[in-house]
């Protein structure tokens, strides 16, 4: 009859674990299908600044040191991992690119954390951590880029390069890490203007190119964001889905036993009883 208890209770364990994954499981594709309908928006934003970009570029003046190459060794790192966790291994597999990149670099990197998971990486290895950015959210990610933005213009070191570290969605069913070169800005966008138009600008040439690449740096970044969080959410449902299907073979498989053992019992009573007659 114990062993019946303890069954039972294991069984109630795992429905409440079900359940708990079926929950995450929606709300990530919630969230995910959240994040996808304002891709448009971040992509109409890019598109206005390049048609903005290709009516006044020719007037504007060389860029200054945040867009030509740099020539100290000193790296900036932007790594960015997911706030919560239930996301497979979105992480794991960041962190180990992150590493493997780290060890071929010859260069001193200092380091920005984006995230729970990776300030906490960060801080366990004992990395160079500048800055951390803990509230990473898809309420949070153009704060974040708007504040790394600030950071990255006004900062009064001068770095070599400022790479971002982030997962990137391939499709839906799979999330790869890669590496993107935010600074110098060596790819400016172009997009030829129907006519060349003379412009009469209030501001200086040098002030507005400035204003311009410092536009181009913040949606680079707000699009690095929203990247690794569409990916996070889509690793999570997956991960969830994963998780709730195992529980119902799990489930399917203890109430077989449970059922087994009950009968076992029941017919060891009756067998008792009818011996006694």
């Amino acid at each position: 009859m114990s062993q019946l208890i303890t069954m039972r209770q294991q069984i109630k364990a795992v429905e409440t674990i079900k359940k708990i994954t079926h929950a995450m499981r929606l709300i990530s594709m919630s969230s995910h299908s959240h994040l996808k309908n304002q891709k448009k928006h971040l992509e109409a934003y890019r598109n206005a600044f390049q048609q903005l970009w290709s009516r006044v570029e020719n007037v504007l003046e060389e860029p200054s040191s945040t867009g030509t190459p740099l020539t100290t060794s000193h790296d900036l790192v932007i790594l960015a991992g997911s706030q919560k966790g239930l996301c497979g291994p979105f992480n794991s597999q960041l962190f180990r690119f992150f590493e493997q990149e780290r060890l071929s670099e010859s260069h001193h990197q200092s380091i920005i954390a984006i995230g729970k998971h990776a300030i906490e990486y960060c801080t366990t290895n004992k990395l160079p951590l500048i800055a951390s950015y803990n509230d990473f959210t898809t309420s949070r990610f153009v704060t974040i880029a708007q504040a790394l933005t600030d950071l990255l213009i006004n900062s009064p070191h001068i770095y070599s390069s400022v790479l971002f570290y982030g997962n990137y969605q391939k499709n839906f069913f799979v999330q790869k890490p890669r590496a993107t070169v935010v600074l110098p800005l060596t790819d400016l966008p172009k997009e030829k203007a129907p006519q060349p138009t003379d412009y009469i600008l209030e501001q200086s040439p040098e002030d507005l190119g400035h204003m311009l690449r410092s536009l181009l740096l913040l949606i680079t970044l707000q699009e690095l964001l929203y990247d690794s969080l569409l990916s996070e959410q889509a690793a999570r449902f997956i991960s969830m889905d994963s998780s709730t299907r195992n529980a119902n073979n799990l489930l399917t498989s203890m109430k077989l036993e449970y059922n087994k053992a009950r009968q076992s019992a029941i017919t060891q009573e009756l067998t008792e009883l009818s011996t006694n007659y």
